[in-house]
């Protein structure tokens, strides 16, 4: 979720003074910014193209649809049910008054129809496609006025319950696609959205992430929480001519997200923020931070946080799949596989990267994860694969760990690069470099 902005009337105290991703801190804590007053949301006349054409202003939403959603909307009916109102995390992302609760739906809903009233504001409904059921909202908003409006401000929730499956990620995808459409062709003819979150909603930034936005700034304290805190914000945008192509029309990431893979005792799935404790815990054990040098010290939940942010950036952008290795049963979080640098060698080169959680090894559960990942980077694009035809695999001299996982999955070794690998007692190891050939990995069956 993103934050409303804190000149909108669900901010304003005589009102009274709210959260989403793929698995938030809880799954998919549902906020991006309905979000706070920057110069670039004021409806002023520098803020407004006078050349652009004119064109009635859209006050009900158009029916939007994906496979599972169905945007529409907003209905007396809606109102929340008990326990679909703001939680912890609405509360403690969001300003009061931003996601209703059964008690004030027909104020906030009364709110929202009057700024679609202006034609500067579009608050769709997200309901089930199959139930008609909501589960939360998204919306445009600070487009200005009609005439030469050229921008516009991204905002959503879930409710409770509606988290943890996706759904705003597949609700942004027709919303994106029908902000940047010509007016001509029935869309609101912008060239430009920016959303803005709290800094600590990593669940929202991956969100706006996998959809195509980057960040252009951050600023500190300037967004006061409902309990009075104050916290930092960072800020994202989308231009019109920005490259999409990663991102299909339900707004799901296309090639490089990280499908489910099954093993022997091994499950390979994406990311979740709920991963973050066991991270942690695998980033301060003494034998990883010594084989990998560069981790940051000490290593904190913010760090991890970071960690599955930047690893969904790297696979919305094409550079890396990156599989969080977890138990199949428990789905506890066992380490890391990744496939990486995908753009290296004219799209037929990747290579293979991992560590273990401290309780995972010994157990063979990397080698597998490896063979797993292996595997799925020789498979043929047009099979679902990554479509490489080498990889590379690369250990510091010492780590025998390492280095046996790479001969049990058919590595050879191919070179070595002398006190290249920085260690975490500040001393240099040779780098051992080993390839694979899609070749021989067929060969050996």
């Amino acid at each position: 979720m993103t934050n409303p902005p804190a000149s909108s009337p669900e901010n304003a105290v005589s009102e009274g003074d709210a959260v989403p991703p793929e698995t938030a801190i809880p799954p998919e804590p549902a906020v991006a910014a309905e979000s706070i007053a920057s110069p670039e949301n004021a409806a002023t006349p520098a803020n407004v193209l006078p050349s652009a054409p004119s064109h009635q202003p859209t006050r009900h939403p158009q029916v939007l649809e994906t496979a599972r959603l169905r945007l529409r909307p907003w209905r007396d009916t809606d109102t929340p049910g008990a326990g679909q109102g703001p939680d912890g995390d609405s509360l403690r992302f969001m300003p009061a008054g931003a996601q209703p609760g059964p008690g004030d739906f027909p104020a906030w809903l009364a709110r929202r129809r009057r700024e679609m009233g202006t034609g500067q504001d579009l608050h769709w409904c997200i309901a089930d496609a199959a139930s008609d059921v909501m589960l939360g909202n998204v919306q445009i908003f600070r487009m200005g006025p009609t005439e030469g409006r050229f921008q516009g401000e991204l905002g959503y929730w879930l409710r409770p319950g509606a988290r943890g499956r996706g759904a705003l990620g597949e609700a942004l995808g027709p919303v994106i696609a029908h902000a940047f459409a010509p007016v001509e062709s029935g869309g609101l003819g912008l060239i430009r959205l920016h959303a803005g979150t709290n800094s600590d909603n990593f669940a929202s930034q991956s969100i706006l992430r996998a959809a195509g936005f980057t960040q252009w700034g951050a600023d500190h304290r300037a967004w006061r929480r409902s309990d009075g805190s104050l916290s930092d914000g960072a800020y994202f945008e989308l231009l019109a001519n920005t490259d999409r192509a990663a991102v299909d029309a339900g707004g799901r990431a296309r090639g490089l997200q990280p499908v489910t893979l099954e093993g022997h005792g091994v499950r390979l799935r994406r990311w979740r923020h709920t991963d973050a404790d066991r991270i942690v815990q695998a980033c301060s054990d003494p034998r990883t931070r010594h084989w990998l040098g560069s981790l940051p010290s000490p290593y904190t939940h913010d760090d991890a946080h970071g960690y599955i942010v930047a690893r969904r950036a790297d696979a919305s952008e094409g550079k890396g799949v990156y599989w969080c290795v977890a138990d199949p049963d428990g789905d506890l979080c066992l380490g890391s596989v990744a496939v990486m640098d995908l753009h290296d060698g004219l799209g037929t080169v990747g290579e293979v990267g991992y560590w273990a959680h401290p309780d995972a090894r010994g157990r063979g559960v990397m080698s597998e994860a490896v063979r797993l990942a292996v595997r799925h980077a020789f498979v043929p694009r047009e099979d679902g694969g990554l479509g490489r035809q080498r990889l590379r695999l690369n250990a510091a001299h010492g780590n025998s760990a390492s280095v046996r996982i790479a001969l049990a999955n058919g590595f050879s070794q191919v070179g070595r690069d002398r006190r290249a690998e920085p260690l975490g007692d500040g001393t240099f190891a040779d780098l051992v470099r080993f390839d694979l050939l899609v070749d021989e990995w067929n060969a050996a069956g």
